[in-house]
């Protein structure tokens, strides 16, 4: 099958002490690529720290019924000091809309004629808008959220919008910690995670919408394969899938996630330095030569993986 681009939907699905935890033998040394060991959620020892922290893997968007949150996460988040994810805390949905507006020129400015004709044709056989309401709707948006908002909008492939039947690891783990008065904090603000797609070309950002009207089988095949890796907590091969993807644009691989992990690294030292913190980001970050597991190694710290 021919290399795709790296799918919106499938960046934002990817690219939590607990007493009588089964876990694997510890390693000392930096965990050659690919790892032998499965497992999602990896306590963060050694190089000087005095309290135990934990990285875990998260997925942003799951089906219900593959959601998998053992007791344990809960009792370990709640024994925490802090919890950090990629951003702290649900946004304002103001001021994210806000950020998803283009500041200047039209949505339709990034696509020929040509292609803006075959996404009019797309909206009136997928959805029940008419061409002047879509036009009203999309013509401030930016691509990218468009091409999220297309999905959505999908009233033909028999499937619910992104959001229904589907459960989020981060506003779990939010509401565990504010019920258990856990302080919340972040690695990113939403400004930053947004200005990533400032980076790239606009022939990638006009590929994200067409994309979307072009999906096919394969689009759903490959997406039920990385979620396979998740629930199979494999996040050497979650990585070396999300790496094959995004090789097809220049960059892309360095912008969302290895220059990402680089980023987190000394923040994460200083936060694990002070305080017992449970660090929750997309499972795509621990893999990788570059991930945030081997980061760390690097620097001394010992990661033990924890079976769930």
């Amino acid at each position: 099958m021919a290399k795709r681009l790296f799918s919106f939907l499938q960046f934002i699905l990817f690219l939590l002490p607990i007493l009588g935890a089964t876990s694997f033998a510890q390693e000392s040394t930096v965990r050659a690529y690919p790892m032998e060991e499965r497992s999602l959620l990896w306590k963060i020892e050694g190089n000087g720290i005095k309290t135990e922290s934990y990285l875990f893997g998260t997925i942003h968007l799951i089906d219900e019924s593959r959601f998998y949150f053992p007791k344990k996460l809960e009792k370990i988040l709640s024994k925490s000091d802090v919890l950090t994810m990629e951003i702290g805390g649900i946004p304002d949905p103001m001021a994210v809309m806000t950020l998803m507006q283009l500041q200047e020129g039209s949505f339709f400015d990034y696509f020929t004629e040509e292609q803006s004709d075959s996404l009019l044709t797309w909206v009136s056989e997928h959805t029940s808008l008419s061409e002047e309401t879509f036009r009203m709707m999309v013509t401030k948006m930016r691509p990218f959220v468009v091409s999220q908002f297309l999905t959505e909008m999908d009233e033909t492939d028999g499937s619910a919008g992104i959001m229904d039947n589907k459960k989020s690891y981060e506003i779990e783990l939010e509401a565990i910690a504010k019920a258990e008065n856990v302080e919340v904090d972040g690695l990113e603000t939403i400004e930053e995670q947004l200005g990533f797609f400032d980076q790239f070309p606009m022939e990638m950002h006009t590929e994200m919408v067409m994309e979307v009207i072009r999906a096919d089988s394969s689009s759903a095949d490959e997406t039920d394969a990385m979620i396979d890796l998740y629930v199979a907590q494999d996040v050497d091969g979650l990585y070396a899938m999300i790496a094959d993807s995004s090789d097809e644009v220049e960059g892309m691989q360095e912008i969302l996630i290895d220059g990402r992990n680089k980023r987190w690294i000394p923040k994460i030292e200083a936060m694990i330095a002070e305080k017992s913190t449970f660090i929750a980001v997309g499972s795509g970050h621990l893999g990788g030569p570059n991930g945030v597991i081997r980061l760390l190694e690097q620097l001394g710290y010992t990661l033990t993986p924890i079976e769930l």
